[in-house]
Order: C-alpha cells, then structure tokens, then sequence
C-alpha cells in the first residue's frame, strides 16, 4: 500500500485510467480503512462505484467525503455529474455545481457545466450568466459559446445569438476538437 495521500492519490488515479473499476474500489476501500477520515478515499471509491453502476453507493461516498471536506471541488463536481447524469436530479446538481463554483470560482468548465445544466432546467438567464463567467475566463472556450448563444436563443436575445456566432466563426479550428 502506498504510504503518503499524495502517493495513494497517484495510484488511484492511474487505476482509475486504466477503468480498472473493482481495483480502484479495492484500494480506496483499503486506504479508507487505514485512513478513516480520508476525504479523497472516499472520493474514489464514489468514482470507481459510479463506474460499476453502484449510483446509491456512490453518491453516498460522494457525501461521506464531503462531511470530511467540504472545500473540495472534485468532490462536488463528481457528485453534480452524477446526480445530473445518471440519477435525474438536475437541480440538486445545479446546487452541488454552484458550491463547487463557490470553491473555485475561477473554474471555466465548471460555469460551462453550470450553463447547460441551467439551460436544461430552462434556466436561461443563470444558464446566459454562468457561460459568460465561463467566457471571461476563457474566451475561446468552444462549449461556453454554445451555452451562450443557446440560452441567448431561448430568451430571444438575437445580438447576443449572432455575437456567439460570430464569435466562435473566429476561433482557430483546434478549438473545435474534444479533448479526452
């Protein structure tokens, strides 16, 4: 077993590269037994049981890691995805999404996220507000153009639909491919 958290984080995140799911669990539920209020074990063990399917199990690592650190963005930022993604509770991701922002509010993907979360809860003047911080950050960030202009669009702001295309028609292509 690694000895320092900063090693242990290392080996959970190369198992977790490798989607070797039932070893990442093995090792953070070890690492939690030797460490009980290790927020990061319980952070990837939410990971790897979000990776098996265990959703209730998972967002309860999630939780569990929270009450030990409250000021982790990862940890909030897991959770929104999967509270958004899998277990159809959008606006409590929102909520989780918005304290992770609070953490680190310099986080462009995090408002981008954000944004498209509002969109689809057909929030469209947060979802217009967060692509913008989004775009302040970052202004070449492909995905924060598109929220804008979507949540532009929705509310029937025109200039601002056109501005986004306009925008995003000058950005160099490599913008434009995904990232993995």
């Amino acid at each position: 077993m690694a000895s320092s958290s900063e090693e242990k984080i290392h080996v959970a995140r190369e198992l977790c590269k490798q989607a070797l799911w039932p070893d990442v669990l093995a090792f953070a539920q070890q690492w939690q037994a030797e460490e009980p209020v290790a927020a990061k074990a319980l952070y990837y063990q939410g990971i790897a049981l979000a990776a098996l399917g265990r959703l209730a199990e998972a967002e309860a690592s999630y939780r569990r890691a929270l009450l030990m650190d409250a000021a982790d963005f990862k940890i909030w930022n897991n959770l929104a995805a999967l509270l958004f993604e899998t277990l159809n509770r959008p606006a409590e991701a929102a909520q989780c999404l918005a304290q992770a922002l609070q953490i680190d509010p310099g986080n462009q993907l995090g408002w981008a996220n954000l944004a498209s979360m509002n969109g689809q809860l057909d929030r469209h003047a947060d979802a217009l507000a967060c692509a913008e911080r989004a775009l302040a950050i970052d202004p070449e960030m492909v995905e924060a153009h598109l929220h804008r202009a979507r949540a532009a669009q929705a509310l029937g702001k025109t200039e601002i639909v056109r501005a986004a295309s306009e925008a995003l028609a000058q950005l160099p292509p490599e913008k434009f491919q995904r990232v993995a």
